[in-house]
């Protein structure tokens, strides 16, 4: 177990002198950057062109003097707790070596070993293990350390100029507005999955806070209606005018209103009576979509013009109104 330890991280002809190495560097950057600043700037002798933005030179020649020293020191650090981590590691391994060589020879000779040396010798292999990996994230981050500073390298020289160019503005597309045109295709819902109009609008109507709450009460009772082979295109309606619609949003309740509810099919209103007594999840649905369909009529109605009222009533949701508000017995 312990044996490939010395084998995970071999001693580096860099351990003891990463401070040398980092110090070397650093001088010899310094003494390269202080070169070109010098031939840049005309200090040697030459005479410097006027600069318009010799601030922002500076202020660059500054980081890329700064962010190298700091990678090169960075790195040195990393690499010197590497190398104390191994030191560590291997002078556990020894210890363990050493106790477990005591414990045979003890056990050879006869002598029980103490309990106390295997609880030792359990520690010294955990701590071991937690060297070995803490080992490999240093190696790790040491890895990425010299990547970043490769990159920056890279992408920061002395010989380009910053960028100050600002990219324009992506322009946001306009949000779309909830109207009555596009309340019309929602309450008619998508006819198949290539409705991408009727999609569009059923999107746009359920950001709505009273249109949305209507048309998920629709949707949930026309998947009621379908479970009982009740299917809102099968049906044909007389579609009332919209003088007697706008009567009903008023309140006008009874035969004086009758023409509303101008879906005459007495199979599905009898299956729909059979499903409420039997089914008080099926009769609360269809309440909760009568009441919610009757407020958004009357906001309806005061805004829309006579063809609109009527392409309201002729849509799926429209329908089912009709059909479900004469089982109720609304219209006489």
């Amino acid at each position: 177990m312990l044996g490939p330890l010395e084998k995970l991280s071999p001693r580096s002809v860099f351990e003891g002198r990463e401070i040398v190495v980092a110090t070397i560097l650093s001088v010899v950057w310094l003494i390269l950057l202080a070169g070109y600043g010098a031939g840049y700037f005309g200090l040697l002798g030459d005479i410097a062109e006027p600069r318009d933005a010799a601030f922002l030179e500076i202020m660059f020649f500054l980081i890329v003097l700064v962010l190298p020293l700091s990678f090169v020191w960075l790195g040195s650090a990393l690499i010197r707790r590497s190398f104390q981590i191994q030191d560590e590691a291997r002078r556990l391994e020894r210890e363990v070596r050493e106790l477990q060589s005591s414990g045979s020879a003890q056990s050879q000779a006869g002598v029980s070993q103490p309990r106390i040396k295997d609880n030792r010798v359990e520690t010294l292999q955990k701590r071991v293990t937690e060297m070995s990996n803490h080992l490999k994230q240093m190696e790790t981050t040491i890895t990425s350390v010299r990547q970043m500073q490769a990159a920056m390298q890279t992408q920061v020289s002395p010989n380009r100029e910053p960028d100050t160019s600002v990219a324009p503005p992506i322009p946001e597309p306009a949000e779309p507005i909830l109207d009555w045109p596009n309340m019309l295709l929602a309450l008619n819902f998508p006819r198949d999955e290539k409705d991408a109009e009727g999609f569009r609008a059923l999107r746009i109507a359920k950001r709505d806070e009273n249109a949305g709450r209507l048309l998920r009460a629709a949707e949930d009772m026309l998947n009621l209606l379908a479970q009982e082979g009740i299917y809102m295109d099968d049906l044909r309606p007389t579609i009332a005018p919209a003088y007697d619609w706008r009567n009903f949003a008023e309140g006008t309740r009874g035969s004086d209103v009758a023409s509303v509810g101008g879906i005459i099919a007495p199979e599905a209103m009898e299956r729909i009576k059979a499903r409420e007594k039997n089914d008080q999840i099926f009769k609360d649905t269809s309440l909760y979509f009568l009441r919610r369909f009757d407020i958004m009529l009357k906001s309806f109605v005061e805004g829309a013009s006579d063809g609109q009222i009527q392409q309201l009533a002729d849509t799926r949701t429209g329908r089912a109104f009709m059909l479900l508000g004469r089982a109720a017995g609304m219209f006489g």
